[in-house]
């Protein structure tokens, strides 16, 4: 089996991230065909790479986003030109989705379109007006589409909803590779324990995603201060890059709580498994989630959650058993849960251990990888 893949990822270019396994994971779905090629939507200055002996991935290297499509079809055509390929899978619904829809026409070959994202939710919606010229060509895209992947069985439901029917759709979870978060290294957590808890009985409180909109951080930096001045001895950390860092610095700076947050950035992938041994508490207070990979992983390192009721944590978390959900914008709910999980260490530590075998029975990465290669061969064969 050969396959074609449109993405987004320019990790799999090299382009360094925080919590990226992406380059693992596509070598691992490598394994199971012939031929791997993943063509990358990117903007100047990538270089071709192989991930593995059969894993190809080649960069459109556009001036322009409005270009984005255009040479994204032109690598994909010099391709097939080549090489003739059983299978284009596209990573979203949009630009890779139209990049996949044009070779799936000019090829004759079966396409599957990912669908990751809450995209139908008010929220996203509401984040920009081009988002509903986006859903407007996603709508034309999927109903093309031999097959569509979503990551969790709400979003199964509004595609139903929509009249796509149910045979053209798995629900398959991205896959999380769980034994890098079942164990920790000692001297590493001892490391990061006398460098972020400075005072005894001090909590530590952490995010883990893009620092973008949909994030919904600086509604969170207003609940945080409202449970410092609570709780007291409290730090929040969090990890990752994005467009609103800076935006987030100065504002942390203005409520004058330089001292109890700090943005760490990126982070090594390996090392994040130790951050979430640190932390008493993961906080995922998104406006929107189609999934939520850091629960997973949090989930297995044994970590309370308190998230919002998104699409995608209310696929992860058990309510009340491996954390708690609040409604998205819900202030007085999200202090209210964090403060009670900071206030009830045995509480915290029951949602922990519950959160693990809930992980490890039903996110398995190895098992989830195998579903996504299994769909792969019933639309090729």
């Amino acid at each position: 089996m050969k396959v074609l893949m449109i993405s987004l990822d320019r990790t799999l270019l090299g382009e360094k991230v925080s919590g990226g396994d992406a380059i693992k994971r596509h070598q691992l779905y490598g394994s199971f065909c012939d031929e791997l090629n993943i063509i990358v939507l990117s903007r100047n200055g990538f270089q071709k790479q192989q991930l593995a002996q059969n894993v190809f991935v080649w960069p459109t290297n556009s001036t322009s986003k409005l270009f984005y499509v255009k040479d994204a079809f032109k690598i994909g055509r010099d391709i097939f030109k080549n090489n003739k390929f059983d299978l284009v899978v596209s990573q979203d619904p949009f630009l890779t989705g139209m990049a996949g829809l044009k070779l799936k026409n000019k090829f004759k070959v079966k396409l599957l379109v990912h669908w990751h994202g809450d995209f139908f939710s008010k929220e996203w919606l509401a984040q920009s007006f081009l988002n509903r010229i986006f859903i407007f060509l996603a709508k034309r895209i999927i109903k093309k589409a031999d097959g569509l992947r979503v990551v969790s069985s709400g979003i199964q439901k509004k595609l139903l909803a929509r009249g796509v029917k149910k045979d053209k759709i798995r629900v398959i979870a991205t896959p999380v590779d769980l034994s890098k978060f079942l164990t920790f290294e000692q001297v590493r957590l001892n490391q990061l324990e006398a460098k972020y808890r400075r005072e005894i009985g001090q909590k530590i409180i952490m995010f883990v995603g893009r620092l973008e909109k949909e994030k919904n951080l600086f509604w969170f930096l207003e609940v945080f201060r409202m449970i410092k001045a609570k709780y007291g001895r409290l730090k929040f950390l969090i990890i990752g890059e994005g467009s609103l860092k800076q935006e987030l610095e100065r504002r942390v700076h203005q409520f004058e709580i330089d001292e109890d947050v700090c943005l760490l950035g990126r982070i090594d992938f390996d090392d994040l498994t130790n951050y979430y041994r640190l932390a008493d508490l993961l906080v995922l207070p998104s406006l929107h989630e189609s999934f939520g990979k850091v629960l997973v992983e949090a989930g297995a390192a044994g970590l309370a959650v308190v998230a919002t009721a998104t699409t995608g944590s209310r696929e992860i978390v058990v309510n009340e058993k491996t954390g708690f959900l609040v409604p998205v914008g819900n202030k007085k709910q999200m202090q209210e849960k964090i403060l009670s999980l900071l206030k009830d260490d045995v509480l915290r530590e029951q949602f922990g251990e519950g959160a693990r075998k809930w992980v490890k029975e039903n996110f398995d990465g190895d098992l989830n990888v195998k579903k996504i290669i299994k769909f792969w061969q019933e639309l090729v064969f």
